[in-house]
């Protein structure tokens, strides 16, 4: 299953907004680890919600609508292995590009 974080265990997880910058040239860029950091706090959001072991109520998609604690397990286990793959990227991304100044 998903990975969750013991500290958070008993406390409604906060949503980590990423920080946007405006650069120069008017491009908008998110730092990085504020892209993993958003997608990890989304799956702890979901995680927390499938504590009770009932189903999910979704609030977007209309009041009659929820999600079995698997599924949004799931979804919440598909969002943590992005964020994994794209901390794997940043990482060799960095690493090669420090290589190249030494």
């Amino acid at each position: 299953m998903g990975t969750m974080n013991p500290e958070d265990e008993g406390h409604d997880p906060q949503l980590a907004a990423p920080e946007v910058s405006v650069e120069a040239d008017g491009r908008l860029t998110v730092p990085a680890q504020h892209v993993t950091e958003l997608l990890r706090s989304i799956a702890r959001t979901w995680q927390a919600s499938t504590r009770s072991g009932v189903p999910v109520l979704s609030t977007e998609a209309g009041p009659d609508v929820s999600l079995e604690p698997v599924t949004v397990r799931s979804l919440a286990d598909a969002l943590d292995n992005i964020a994994n793959q794209l901390d794997v990227q940043y990482i060799h991304i960095t690493t090669r590009s420090h290589g190249a100044d030494d």
